[in-house]
């Protein structure tokens, strides 16, 4: 822990006020260097009193998206572990991209505020407002060839869904392959992408942007976010907490063990797709009929009138 964080730490513990002094004799840096740190942490909004011979005293903790207090009582074993953060960014998933490219960690996460080219599935724009949702990737490198990509995609959802269910007392569903409705309306969506070498993944992004303190006018038609849905105003903190904690439990069933039953149930029991009426369109067309089933990758099984059942491994699914 550097010394920034070890004063946010300090000041979080602190019953009262705490003195310049202490933290400079306790860090081992200079009155000066404890003072250019809180003004630093003025500047990325904590609320930070001072009173001449007592000291420093926290008054609040600013609504931004910061490592440290993401971090902070996070246990998880390696997701957030290592966390960049921007103010404003292009596309998390490109910068998360660039730096699995450099050989970040497993568990790498990136998040910004706000974003100018967020993106969706099948090349749509993810609108991101700033501070007001939550817009992360992840760099994950499993042991699964690209053929198998699905299961990890699925898992995703499966772990955002519950993760959302535990951080705001809701029922998300799954809409095919991956994104997480309530009462009907997009909460959250989930992009995967991966980079791999001679049918071996290097690495894969897994990219998440979930609608947390959106306004119902700030949001595309079709859409929905915990505030609009519950009424009240959520720490983001908290939420990307309980995300990375679900979504490392769930990567452990599926890489760890190798066991890919869990993830099917799990999906299955949320899915808002299976046994409706669809129309897929994919690369090969545009395919219609009864969601029956996913198959043992996870792929959706469309069975068309005819009676043919049609494997679709993507595309953008319409119900009904």
């Amino acid at each position: 822990m550097n010394a920034h964080d070890r004063i946010v730490q300090f000041l979080k513990e602190a019953d009262g006020y705490v003195s310049g002094e202490e933290m400079s004799e306790t860090l081992k840096i200079s009155r000066a260097a404890v003072w250019k740190y809180i003004d630093h942490l003025r500047k990325d909004g904590y609320g930070i009193t001072a009173v001449p011979h007592l000291g420093y005293r926290l008054v609040s903790v600013p609504d931004k998206l910061l490592p440290h207090e993401i971090q902070s009582g996070l246990n998880t074993r390696t997701f957030g572990k290592n966390i960049v953060a921007f103010n404003t960014v292009g596309s998390t998933m490109d910068e998360a991209f660039r730096l699995g490219m450099e050989g970040a960690p497993e568990g790498t996460l990136v998040c910004a505020e706000t974003q100018h080219k967020g993106r969706g599935r099948l090349g749509r724009v993810w609108s991101s407002p700033r501070a007001k949702g939550i817009y992360c990737s992840l760099i994950l490198r499993p042991r699964l060839p690209p053929g198998q990509l699905a299961r990890l995609t699925l898992t995703a959802a499966v772990a955002l869904a519950e993760a959302l269910r535990d951080a705001a007392g809701i029922e998300p569903a799954i809409k095919w392959p991956n994104d997480i409705l309530v009462g009907g309306k997009k909460l959250a969506g989930i992009l995967t992408e991966l980079r791999a070498e001679a049918d071996q993944v290097k690495f894969v992004v897994v990219g998440m942007g979930i609608n947390v303190n959106t306004s119902a006018s700030q949001l595309v038609d079709g859409a929905a976010s915990l505030r609009t849905e519950t009424g009240r105003i959520f720490n983001r903190v908290v939420v990307l907490r309980h995300i990375l904690r679900s979504f490392e439990s769930w990567y452990a069933v599926l890489g760890t063990r190798g066991r890919f039953d869990p993830v099917m149930k799990a999906w299955k029991a949320r899915s808002a797709t299976l046994k409706k009426r669809v129309r897929v369109t994919g690369p090969g067309g545009m395919v219609e009929g009864l969601a029956v089933d996913l198959d043992t990758d996870g792929a959706l099984l469309v069975r068309q009138d005819s009676g043919v059942i049609v494997k679709q491994t993507a595309g953008d699914v319409v119900h009904g």
